[in-house]
């Protein structure tokens, strides 16, 4: 029997492995140098990590030399999104620096995360969802509705990016593949009689500047999974005084941490229902 500590652990790297490698967010050519920009030289981990999960779902060949630098990143966070990524582009290259970086790895989390990456890379791509003995809900993350004008796929990459990220931190949460079938759904699910299944389909307001604040507001549709029937919506609305309009920097900022706070209000009404 593993430890209950590490187990949380592999829980925790499966899980993030398993939104990584379904999710259908692909960087454009064009980006591919800024998120290797961002993933050397941010100073904010956050931006790191999402920028290496980016790398990972671009399938840019580029994507590897950095990705595997960053194995060696001071941020545990970070150096788990960058295997996961590497296990994501499946690269001979990424194969070889995850096998170095494995004993070296100080890290519980990491190392399950390499190794799982290498488990992937060995199988030729794909995994199925890990649902552990803990697994409550089994939750699906539909495309961002994004009212801001600023372009959906910037949007939908934050609030999914966090959505996911929060999904596989939340005890008893598993997420489901972005592209998974409703047979695959009800094939999992059928396998795990205790488990519910949910799917939530979030959307972004337009940011409001009003009286010198900004306030971001994330609206959540509720639904079975995989059938999609309406169950409920809820909303979480964050303010930060003090922010002049059109900053995009902190726009971001307040919708990772209202998707975030989403998935804790999701949690919560998912355990009573």
């Amino acid at each position: 029997m593993l430890p209950s500590r590490l187990m949380r652990a592999l829980c925790f790297v499966v899980l993030l492995g398993s939104l990584l490698w379904s999710s259908t967010a692909v960087a454009q050519a064009s980006d591919v140098d800024r998120l290797i920009y961002n993933l050397a030289n941010s100073e904010d981990f956050r931006v790191r990590t999402q920028a290496a999960l980016a790398l990972g779902a671009s399938k840019s060949e580029r994507a590897t030399a950095p990705l595997c630098a960053a194995l060696g990143d001071s941020n545990t966070t970070v150096r788990a999104a960058s295997a996961a990524a590497l296990g994501r582009l499946a690269s001979g290259g990424g194969r070889e620096c995850l096998e170095r970086r494995l004993g070296a790895e100080t890290s519980d989390v990491v190392k399950a995360t390499i190794q799982k990456a290498l488990e992937v890379i060995k199988s030729g791509g794909g995994a199925e969802p890990a649902f552990a003995s803990d697994t409550k809900f089994y939750v699906g993350i539909g495309k961002t509705t994004d009212k801001t004008g600023r372009g959906t796929a910037q949007v939908d990459g934050i609030v999914r990016s966090a959505m996911t990220s929060k999904v596989a931190q939340t005890p008893g949460l598993l997420a489901a593949p972005q592209n998974e079938t409703p047979a695959d759904a009800k094939r999992r699910l059928a396998a795990h009689a205790g488990v519910k299944g949910f799917y939530l389909s979030p959307g972004v307001a337009p940011p409001d500047y009003a009286g010198g604040n900004l306030k971001v507001k994330i609206e959540v549709a509720m639904l079975s999974y995989p059938e999609k029937n309406l169950i409920g919506s809820f909303s979480v609305n964050l303010t930060e005084p003090g922010v002049s309009p059109g900053s995009t920097e902190n726009e971001n900022e307040l919708l990772r941490m209202a998707a975030e706070r989403a998935i804790d209000k999701f949690a919560g009404i998912a355990a009573n229902q």
